[in-house]
């Protein structure tokens, strides 16, 4: 086997042998089926699918002969939820065969990491050691090293070599981490988490997609909040795959559906008020112009009212946190927080999405550190695509000549564009390619009890 066909060997979950995977039956008990009905009738539609679904993959293995297959080819078709459920439910079969094999042994920061990272080159035990973990999702790697080595890995010392480093940087992008090919400590805890995390994220997961309501939409765009990526989608094929930045763990994003009506050109930025009291204020008490140096004013009735407060006549020192009588906004500039353009969808959680001055962010593989809302990477190609898909052709040259002025600019869509934020913390991507990531505000678990009570009933 040559150096080319060993590298496409080196998949996850690659298949072994010519015989098929064997998915999750069909066909439930009756006993299964009466529960959904109970659930149904006791919670109505917006629940069922989860409560429904939790039930049969909890302590059921679904028989496997082999791993599943990983495509190899890659594809911009995003997958139908069908298949990608049918993706997660054999990647969860081949969990359950590694559970019921012993699972992996946790690798020992001390020793993988004596010299602060392993990386290519490197022969010590070490990568005997990281081998052996890596196999029991990418089976062809165990055809590295010699029977013993894999087994014992103290009788040899295998070479750190390009397929090694391949199924590591494969391994961190289906995890969300830098792609480096550097085993490092976020690479190693990440290496750590066991099988059945895996299988109860995977099981969590699969509920989620399955209550998951776009599928009928023609175009839609999709936010993942732990992946930190936006998706623009049109008759199932990804338009536009950008990052963004979401909110920090203390200031969720949260997980809802909504329709983007309208986006603004040189947005003003109407600060909210726990901003305005717990973090602008105490600024101001200690700088009087704060506010001039940040382009901010106080509005006296509303964010839209033009009456303006002179912010000498307040007590910024006693001001308490949510108690303000005025409106603050920072008009548009080059440090607004909002950037040039923001897409409006009104909802009660006050969040939308927009741009940012702090393109920083956009290079660090964890990005939770806004205030709830969803900062966009390259935010004027979500209006391109709207503009594209829905014909109107002058609407961004109109964009552009806004764009260079100073003054905000309403934009109206010509049909409501349906936005989606989702936590999926476990999916298959648009190659079939199963990928985790971080319980960034921990509701994993909170998701998995209330579907555990929810089954029960």
């Amino acid at each position: 086997m040559d150096i080319k066909q060993r590298k496409l060997a080196i998949k996850p979950f690659s298949k072994q042998s010519g015989k098929n995977v064997t998915s999750t039956p069909k066909h439930k008990s009756v006993s299964t089926r009466r529960a959904r009905v109970l659930v149904k009738r006791a919670l109505g539609k917006s629940f069922i699918a989860l409560a429904a679904l939790w039930a049969p993959l909890v302590g059921v293995a679904a028989p496997v002969t082999t791993p599943w297959h990983q495509n190899t080819e890659p594809t911009e078709q995003f997958s139908s939820l069908d298949s990608r459920v049918a993706r997660m439910q054999e990647a969860q079969a081949y969990y359950e065969t590694i559970i019921e094999q012993g699972g992996w042994k946790p690798l020992d920061a001390g020793e993988l990491l004596a010299e602060g990272a392993l990386r290519k080159g490197d022969t010590s035990k070490a990568v005997s050691l990281l081998i052996t973990r890596l196999a029991k999702e990418y089976p062809a790697l165990h055809t590295l090293c010699d029977d013993r080595s894999v087994l014992s890995p103290s009788l040899r010392h295998c070479t750190f070599d390009e397929l090694i480093e391949d199924a590591v940087k494969d391994f961190q992008q289906r995890h969300g981490l830098d792609v480096d090919g550097v085993v490092g400590k976020n690479t190693l805890a990440a290496l750590n988490i066991t099988a059945e995390q895996k299988r109860q994220q995977l099981a969590l997961n699969i509920a989620r997609l399955t209550a998951f309501e776009a599928n009928d939409e023609d175009a839609y765009v999709l936010v993942n909040i732990p992946e930190f990526r936006l998706r623009y989608i049109n008759d199932g094929q990804v338009k536009a795959k950008k990052d963004v930045v979401v909110g920090k763990p203390s200031w969720a994003t949260p997980s809802f559906s909504d329709e983007i009506e309208k986006f603004v050109v040189n947005p003003e930025w109407r600060i909210p008020l726990s901003i305005a009291t717990r973090e602008i204020a105490p600024k101001v008490a200690e700088d009087p112009d704060y506010l001039e140096k940040n382009n901010i004013v106080i509005r006296k009735n509303s964010f839209i009212d033009d009456e303006l407060v002179d912010p000498s006549t307040i007590d910024w020192a006693s001001v308490k946190p949510y108690q303000f009588d005025h409106f603050l906004v920072k008009l548009p500039h080059d440090k607004n927080p909002l950037g040039k353009v923001k897409y409006l969808f009104p909802n009660p959680h006050a969040v939308y999405v927009h741009d940012t001055p702090y393109q920083q962010w956009f290079n660090e593989p964890v990005r939770a550190a806004s205030h709830g809302c969803i900062r966009l990477e390259d935010p004027f190609s979500l209006a391109k695509l709207i503009a594209e898909e829905q014909g109107v052709e002058s609407l961004m040259d109109n964009v552009i000549s806004a764009r260079d002025l100073r003054e905000s600019k309403t934009f109206h869509l010509k049909e409501p564009l349906p936005i989606h934020l989702v936590y999926w913390t476990a999916w298959a991507d648009e190659n079939g390619r199963i990928n985790f990531r971080n319980d960034i505000y921990r509701r994993d678990a909170r998701d998995t009890q209330s579907l555990s009570q929810l089954a029960s009933l």
